[in-house]
């Protein structure tokens, strides 16, 4: 079973709000604004950049069982990001 299956989506928002108001926040500059940041709620670990896909893809390479929250401009935006495996199920089953 996922590790985010195990985990409510509200504490999972709330995880990714804590990291990132007591880590990433303090460092972003006016240039970060319309960044994403995607946070794995785990263990801290962090991407900024402007393409999700992007972050999606160089998170997951280093944290394979990311528990992934996206924040765009200072704001919850898009919630978790589904694992690779969780995609290919839902793929399957259209």
């Amino acid at each position: 079973m996922p590790a985010d299956a195990k985990i409510p989506y509200a504490e999972q928002q709330r995880r990714a709000h804590v990291i990132y108001n007591a880590k990433i926040r303090p460092k972003m500059t006016p240039s970060d604004e319309d960044k994403y940041v995607l946070i794995d709620i785990l263990t801290g670990d962090y991407e900024i950049g402007e393409n999700e896909a992007v972050l999606t893809r160089l998170l997951r390479e280093r944290r394979p069982e990311a528990v992934m929250h996206c924040i765009h401009r200072h704001q919850s935006r898009f919630g978790r990001v589904r694992s690779p495996r969780r995609l290919r199920k839902t793929e399957e089953n259209r």
